[in-house]
């Protein structure tokens, strides 16, 4: 069984067409601008290397709400020189991606050579097209969120009419379509294998994917309630935290993920704490958002009967009225200091 060849529209190719309305994502997905009137796409023709070469099926992701109509045009030649009024012969190329004639005039164009026209379909047949150049042109009518996306071209279309009998080969006839449904279903399996790689690089697979993998090690990390990156690096070091799991250290590897170095672990030294206390100094703005992450991360790793409390310290110092400068008393960071009429400099105080 001969493997089909793919051709994949990438955002290179896109942005050598003609876009008008849309703007290209880093997933090489083509989203509709609400602001722009008009959404059209013509894009630079696929070479199949021969003439009369066959066409198999174009397949997209399309994300279109009910109140948008998106027509697909496509064309197959082998030559992509027009002839207009009087005989003379100019590219389609100098005509579908300039400026020179408007976009609807493209499309009517492309129309009466004969180009077919998709409504609303991710997934096209092309069995009837022949030509060594295939060019796709899209159209968007209406407002709201809509895309286009991961848009490919199969050269043959199909992958079991090689299994049978010359007699049933016939292309486009009832036969062969009948069987591309079950191609189109194969193809889209394989695809989605080739990609199960992606799902299990920890850099590269979905957030909720990374919940799932912390849960396989016992840590419940549900409701997005982490950054990413963060997430990421609990899930990574998951194994290594399990087996610290009820020791000071993986408190303090929490600590450094979710902290860095603005946190300082006491055992039993504050407030008269008794042997299950842990004290956490925070040295940076301890939110409530922040709280929460901490606490229900700590409570997953903790000794059983710890309790945790957490401690946010000031950077700057503030005396009340009653507190003085004794004798080598120093004020260690820069500070603007305003004494009142009847202060006096004493002894060996110094201010930095």
């Amino acid at each position: 069984m001969a493997n089909d060849i793919w051709y994949t529209i990438r955002k290179n190719r896109i942005k050598q067409g003609f876009v008008e309305g849309f703007e290209i994502d880093d997933e090489n997905t083509l989203v509709l601008d609400e602001n722009k009137r008009d959404h059209f796409v013509f894009l630079k023709p696929i070479d199949g290397v021969s003439d009369d070469a066959e066409w198999g099926r174009l397949s997209c992701n399309l994300l279109l709400p009910e109140e948008i109509v998106c027509y697909i045009y496509v064309i197959a030649s082998n030559t992509l020189d027009i002839i207009v009024d009087e005989g003379r012969s100019i590219g389609l190329d100098d005509v579908l991606f300039g400026d020179d004639i408007d976009t609807y005039s493209k499309v009517s164009l492309l129309q009466n050579l004969g180009a077919r026209r998709f409504v609303n379909t991710s997934d096209m047949l092309l069995y009837e097209l022949k030509g060594r150049y295939l060019l796709i042109a899209i159209e968007m009518l209406g407002n709201g969120r809509a895309s286009i996306g991961n848009i490919r071209v199969g050269v043959r279309g199909d992958n079991f009419m090689g299994a049978f009998p010359e007699i049933y080969r016939e292309r486009n006839s009832f036969f062969h379509r009948y069987l591309s449904i079950f191609s189109s279903i194969y193809n889209d399996i394989s695809e989605q294998n080739d990609k199960l790689y992606e799902m299990l690089d920890l850099d590269k697979c979905s957030p909720e994917l990374l919940e799932m993998y912390g849960s396989w090690f016992g840590i419940d990390l549900r409701g997005g309630f982490l950054p990413e990156d963060i997430l990421r690096t609990i899930v990574k070091e998951a194994y290594q935290l399990n087996r610290m799991k009820g020791t000071r250290k993986v408190l303090e590897r929490i600590l450094e993920i979710m902290l860095g170095d603005d946190a300082v672990l006491l055992e039993n030294r504050l407030q008269e704490g008794g042997i299950y206390d842990v004290t956490i100094l925070i040295n940076k703005k301890l939110t409530e958002q922040l709280r929460h992450q901490l606490t229900f991360l700590l409570d997953q790793f903790k000794p059983i009967r710890t309790r945790i409390r957490l401690l946010q310290m000031e950077k700057e110092a503030v005396m009340d009225g009653n507190s003085y400068l004794d004798m080598n008393a120093t004020i260690p960071s820069e500070k603007h200091v305003v004494l009142d009429e009847e202060s006096l400099y004493d002894g060996a105080i110094t201010l930095l």
